[in-house]
């Protein structure tokens, strides 16, 4: 698993965003959902990789060698919690 992740990177969140987009490589409708999700609600690149990453360590704690839609909607949806939580502040 290490080896995936590159030179200094330890954990999916310290992953630079080449590598992150070459082990996360999400099916096809777990990229269309992420596709969708980041024209819908704005999502920045830097937002982009983290919803990535996320994804890729929930699939990790799942098992998966992929990262699929169920991780990816997941991942989602805690970035949406986290932006109404910061806009409530």
């Amino acid at each position: 698993r290490l080896e995936r992740l590159g030179a200094g990177a330890t954990t999916n969140a310290h992953c630079p965003p080449s590598i992150i987009e070459e082990i996360a490589k999400p099916d096809a409708a777990g990229l269309t959902l992420l596709k969708d999700a980041s024209e819908k609600l704005g999502f920045s690149a830097r937002a982009y990789h983290r919803v990535l990453k996320v994804a890729r360590t929930l699939a990790d704690l799942d098992a998966s060698e992929t990262v699929g839609r169920i991780h990816l909607a997941e991942a989602i949806s805690y970035r949406m919690s986290a932006e109404r939580m910061a806009q409530a502040a």
